[in-house]
């Protein structure tokens, strides 16, 4: 029998209970290593997840650069010696790290060596991960998607969308992101947003009150 994509990964989700965002770790079944995706104040747990497990993090990828999202990329980083990767329009955001309650005014700087880049394909264990742009919540906000699956970051939440009213958003192209990039992929792709649940296109597409596809408004 052929193995599918869900068969061969696992994602482990740490959710930090502060902001209730979702830090994932991605693996193959068959590897100790992984891939974490947002690290944030949950990040301690997430490095005792790994530590339980053993497993190593080859790499950091983040969907956009905000402080509950990047915060524990050092870490992570301290731990492991590995890269960390964003689209260079969110580098911007990376020196308000300190600004997020919880974030210790220690906290070393958040360095991301690698660049991300809208269409690019990342080959990881066998595995490719498609970089989606989809600016609007900020400038460099990145979607990741896997096979079936899709993690939007804070670009699309389950009945939400991402805020645009801190520097580097902006409501038109959030709007723009998710009609013409997200709600034109496979209606059964399976969402896991930066924070909450997880949810599909086709729910979002019909039940989003911010963004309602078109053939349902």
């Amino acid at each position: 029998m052929t193995e599918t994509l869900r068969d061969l990964v696992e994602l482990a989700i740490v959710v930090d209970a502060t902001f209730d965002q979702n830090c994932y770790v991605l693996r193959r079944r068959d590897s100790p290593n992984v891939l974490v995706i947002d690290p944030g104040l949950q990040h301690q747990r997430t490095l005792q997840l790994l530590e339980s497990k053993s497993l190593s993090c080859d790499r950091i990828l983040l969907t956009h650069g905000h402080p509950d999202h990047v915060n524990g990329v050092p870490a992570v980083k301290a731990v492991y010696g590995c890269p960390a990767a964003i689209h260079p329009d969110d580098r911007e955001q990376l020196g308000s790290v300190w600004r997020l309650p919880g974030v210790s005014p220690d906290l070393p700087e958040v360095i991301c060596e690698d660049d991300l880049t809208d269409g690019e394909v990342l080959r990881w264990q066998d595995l490719d991960i498609e970089v989606l742009h989809t600016p609007g919540h900020t400038r460099g906000s990145v979607c990741f998607r896997i096979g079936p699956d899709l993690l939007s970051g804070d670009t699309l939440f389950q009945r939400g969308v991402g805020r645009t009213d801190l520097p580097g958003g902006s409501w038109p192209a959030l709007l723009f992101s998710i009609e013409h990039r997200l709600y034109t992929l496979p209606p059964d792709t399976v969402v896991y947003p930066g924070h909450g649940s997880r949810t599909t296109i086709a729910d979002e597409m019909q039940l989003n009150p911010f963004v309602t596809h078109p053939r349902y408004r």
